[in-house]
């Protein structure tokens, strides 16, 4: 099962990893390169590097992790490397923008930079400019089409905000079914459990397509919560292949799985074996709640808990210090 965010990571990886062995020619080291690539994605994809604040720009974040990878490699690696770390840190510089060449085809003016650095460092550029460009070029196209293969025709996303940044997602389709089929009878094929699977399977893809467009906008807020079918638990190898379609950690800052309080009951041990693992899970409180002290501290692990206003207990679940601010209210829960 491809997972489409790992996949583009890794591409990612191999774009830069060419670039600088490109620009740096001799200069190139694949030890150090790596670990300013490494220390680069980590910050890029999650917007996050300890001692500096979330209200830091990303290009500062950046900017700090590439100094500790420096001071880092300097440290634990021998002097006579000290001059090639220095080289390579001035060209992860500039990894940022060539990075967002996928929104934004400056390519002349980066090129520039990078011949103005190869130069200070004494590497000739002779039909560097045009080679480079036709490289950049290539892979912005490879980008591009690797994320828009996950778009759809017959699929879509129904996305409803139910929170601030927080969505459900419902995947729905277009498919046109013959009048001679009723309604009814077309819905309740569709909630059959090996069909719900099969479209849940649709739709962690398509949610992976526009987590991985918004991080490549800077945009880090939205969570997805898409359904987790309770059916599925049953199934050890097509619940590892959909597990696995979604396990990358900057992903999971994005994603919830979804299930129901009754699949809750049923799959605790494993749902906390999960959410250990780093997969995040929301709760939807349906006909299997029991409003009782207990059920109210198995609660207390999810970030979100749907329910609907018409419940007794409604207004002591909002008054609940502990699950009050996580009670989000909805039209409807799944049953």
């Amino acid at each position: 099962m491809v997972n489409i965010v790992n996949d583009y990571i890794s591409y990612t990886k191999k774009c830069f990893n060419n670039y600088m062995k490109y620009i740096l020619d001799t200069n190139y080291d694949k030890g150090i390169v790596n670990r300013y690539i490494d220390s680069y994605i980590n910050v890029r994809y999650s917007n996050y590097i300890e001692g500096c604040s979330e209200d830091t720009s990303i290009d500062k974040k950046i900017d700090y992790s590439m100094k500790l990878c420096t001071k880092e490699l300097i440290e634990t690696l021998p002097e006579k490397k000290k001059k090639n770390i220095k080289d390579i840190e001035k060209m992860f510089d500039l990894v940022y923008k060539l990075d967002g060449l996928y929104l934004l085809e400056k390519q002349n003016k980066i090129i520039e930079n990078i011949v103005e650095l190869r130069n200070e460092l004494g590497i000739e550029s002779v039909d560097f400019a045009k080679q480079f460009d036709k490289l950049l070029r290539e892979d912005i196209r490879k980008k591009r089409e690797f994320i828009e293969n996950f778009s759809s025709d017959v699929f879509y996303l129904d996305k409803k905000k139910v929170a601030n940044n927080l969505y459900k997602v419902k995947i729905k389709d277009r498919i046109k079914f013959p009048e001679l089929y009723s309604e009814v009878a077309i819905n309740k094929a569709r909630k059959k459990d090996t069909i719900n699977e099969d479209i849940v399977f649709i739709a962690y893809n398509m949610v992976s397509g526009i987590v991985i467009n918004e991080i490549i906008a800077n945009k880090f807020d939205n969570i997805y919560v898409v359904d987790f079918p309770m059916s599925i638990f049953d199934k050890l190898t097509k619940k590892n292949r959909l597990l696995g379609s979604i396990d990358n950690e900057y992903l999971l800052e994005h994603l919830n799985l979804n299930v129901t309080f009754t699949c809750f009951q049923k799959h605790r041990e494993e749902i906390f074996d999960l959410m250990h693992n780093g997969y995040k899970f929301s709760l939807s409180l349906d006909k299997g709640f029991d409003y009782s002290s207990d059920n109210l501290e198995y609660l207390e692990v999810f970030d979100n808990i749907f329910m609907l206003k018409d419940k007794y207990y409604y207004k002591d679940m909002l008054n609940n210090g502990k699950i009050g601010k996580r009670i989000i209210i909805v039209d409807e829960v799944e049953q």
